[in-house]
């Protein structure tokens, strides 16, 4: 008995421990369904040429949203174990600008989804930067993602991204962006993209079940008759003549129905069940005399 308490015991907090794991696991990947952070390496080629820089980054891809139209936000940041060095003099009041690189697909196949392409501008820096010192932060770029009918699923990955230069104003510098790094997924190192999955609800799933509700309604009312005010009239009718009766003392029905005793039919019905009685009684009668003298007849006649 307390071996069997004991393994049900066991039993019970495996069973609740296996419970909480899958629990904590489905909660997770339902919070990193939107959004993943990774770790990447990129080899920037310096817009002014020279040898390139490796160098890690972290790229953190999230979006939010619901309907027809969701945001993406992408930021990389550079890691803080090694500076990214800055490939020119950068001056006080220029702003960096980030194109990044992101590829969209849609799911189910035959279904499309549209990206746009940000060019977002930083803030104007309050310092200048000199030459191979370490590049001020980069903007946060924002994507629009505006997915097909009947997708269900948009996949984002994080690729390559470019890093410009805005002169200040006023200094008589043209305000064309000036290329600064070219970068792209190094061939070595963490070379997995940050990658980001939006499920796409159906918005239009409610509304057209809506309006079939309401039509049916319209057409069945539509080719029903208009109720009038009727009157129901209530006759008896029977099934055969009703039996005269006969007027005598015993007021007895003179015409007996048929169908045995169910009906009361009595007498009428066939021979009387006391005969049944004394013919069943004679034969038992009988059997009774019968092995008595067979009973005598066997026995021994003794000398």
């Amino acid at each position: 008995m307390l071996k069997s308490k004991a393994r049900g015991r066991v039993a019970g907090r495996a069973a609740a421990a296996g419970v909480v794991s899958a629990g904590l696991l489905l909660g997770l990947s339902a919070l990193g369904a939107h959004a993943d952070t990774k770790t990447v390496t990129y080899t920037c080629n310096a817009g002014t040429g020279g040898n390139p820089v490796t160098h890690d980054f972290t790229v953190s891809l999230t979006s939010t949203g619901t309907g027809t139209q969701y945001t993406a936000t992408l930021s990389i940041t550079p890691v803080a174990a090694s500076p990214f060095p800055a490939p020119v003099a950068i001056a006080s009041g220029a702003a960096i600008e980030l194109q990044p690189t992101v590829s969209a697909a849609a799911l189910p196949a035959g279904t499309n989804v549209g990206v746009s392409t940000p060019s977002p501008t930083g803030a104007a820096l309050t310092s200048a930067v000199a030459a191979q010192g370490t590049m001020p932060q980069l903007p946060t770029a924002t994507l629009t993602v505006t997915p097909s009918q009947g997708a269900t699923s948009v996949v984002l990955t994080a690729k390559d991204f470019k890093i410009s230069m805005i002169a200040p104003a006023g200094t008589g510098t043209t305000t064309t962006p000036t290329t600064l790094y070219n970068c792209a997924v190094a061939t070595t190192g963490s070379m997995m993209p940050a990658v980001a999955t939006i499920p796409v609800a159906s918005p239009s799933a409610s509304p057209s079940a809506s309006a079939s509700a309401s039509a049916s309604p319209s057409a069945s009312a539509s080719t029903s008759p208009t109720p009038h005010n009727t009157r129901t009239v209530y006759e008896t009718v029977y099934a055969s003549p009703t039996p005269k009766k006969k007027k005598t003392k015993s007021a007895q029905v003179e015409n007996t129905p048929g169908g045995g005793a169910a009906t009361g039919g009595g007498g009428d019905a066939g021979p009387d069940a006391r005969l049944f009685v004394l013919s069943g009684t004679a034969l038992m009668l009988a059997a009774a005399a019968g092995g008595l003298v067979l009973r005598t007849r066997r026995r021994p006649v003794r000398q």
